[in-house]
């Protein structure tokens, strides 16, 4: 597990769009995006609901996203 990737993940959530996320970041739409979906296979579903006006966490991703916060914050 790669904690980078999830705290990646946490920012795209926060900000509710992968574009913002990687700005914040320094990480280009393409990386952060290759990001999300190698975190999809490690955990075996989606994490993200994806749509024109951005993204918002899928239910499964919002039951893991305590957790995931405070592996980042160790």
């Amino acid at each position: 597990m790669d904690t980078f990737k999830f705290k990646t993940l946490l920012k795209v959530v926060e900000y509710g769009s992968i574009t913002k996320a990687g700005e914040e970041l320094g990480y280009t739409q393409s990386g952060v995006s290759h990001m999300i979906r190698s975190i999809e296979r490690e955990l075996g579903f989606p994490v993200l609901i994806r749509s024109r006006t951005g993204v918002a966490p899928t239910e499964n991703c919002e039951k893991i996203l305590p957790a995931l916060r405070q592996l980042v914050n160790w």
